[in-house]
């Protein structure tokens, strides 16, 4: 039976032979090697994928891949071709419709290098910010936290690091700095960076039933677990559904910008376009 995987067979050996020979000087007879729906794949189809020196076995197995492949495709494509309508098809007007994007989205990005102001002010952010503040509503709790971990079981140590830690004196703040190193520990400190509610309690054991209501009650905290005491001052928080800080959103807001002034610089150079067209009776209304 034609195309059975005993003549594929067969057809990758002679393939395989023919592919060999041709390395030695062999004749110039293009020979059939597979038949797919009235489509032939001849010897030389084969030939290009020698290299010299390729060893027989490799040849032959390179040929039976390419051959079966080769069929393989030409029934997925009459398959297709049958069951498809003739609109699905018609892949000349996909391949027209698909240049005539391609051409004018490359045209369109060149034009956007050349020509967009990506230049973005403090005072661009907070107008766009105040004039959208309903579209940064937060989806947890943030904060601003400094917080150190202690491992220590010497509750006399405990209460003078506690006294030193809600002290207010400059002297007080170096020495417990000066006290936390010695025992081999670090304030982390988020600065003006905020941090979801959420991933400091995947750092410390702090667990409030209502972390909303937690954080309007409490700027400090001391936790412990197993692993030692940590000590935690929040410095600012933002709750849940309220509005997200300025700096939180800088960065979205500024890639928002960035899409409005593209698309309205694409949309006046298509503008300018056409009516410049118009005006030069390159394209004409009937």
């Amino acid at each position: 039976m034609k195309g059975s995987p005993k003549s594929v067979a067969g057809a990758a050996a002679i393939a395989a032979l023919v592919l060999c020979s041709c390395g030695t000087g062999g004749g110039s007879e293009d020979g059939v090697v597979a038949e797919a729906y009235g489509e032939q794949l001849f010897q030389s189809d084969l030939r290009s994928m020698v290299t010299p020196g390729m060893p027989t076995e490799d040849s032959a197995a390179l040929a039976q891949r390419f051959i079966d492949n080769w069929l393989r495709e030409r029934v997925l494509l009459h398959t297709a071709e049958f069951n498809l309508s003739e609109t699905q098809k018609d892949v000349d007007r996909q391949l027209r419709e698909y240049r005539t994007s391609l051409i004018t989205y490359t045209y369109e990005q060149a034009l956007v290098r050349q020509k967009l102001d990506t230049v973005i002010t403090d005072k661009d952010i907070m107008e766009f910010y105040e004039a959208n503040t309903k579209n940064f509503e937060l989806k947890d709790n943030i904060v601003r936290v400094r917080w150190f971990k202690l491992r220590e079981d010497d509750k006399r140590v405990l209460r003078k690091v506690d006294e030193l830690w809600r002290s207010d004196r400059p002297e007080d703040r170096h020495q417990l700095e000066v006290f936390i190193v010695q025992r081999g520990s670090t304030i982390n400190d988020t600065h003006d960076d905020w941090m979801p509610f959420k991933e400091l309690q995947q750092q410390v054991p702090l667990r409030p039933d209502n972390p909303t209501d937690w954080l309007e009650r409490h700027d400090r905290a001391v936790v412990s677990d197993s692993v030692g005491t940590y000590y935690l001052e929040f410095m600012e928080h933002r709750l849940k559904n309220s509005i997200s800080p300025p700096d939180l959103v800088r960065a979205d807001i500024r890639a928002i910008i960035i899409n409005q002034r593209k698309l309205q610089l694409l949309e006046r150079m298509r503008e300018d376009l056409f009516k410049e067209a118009l005006a030069n009776k390159d394209v004409i209304i009937h």
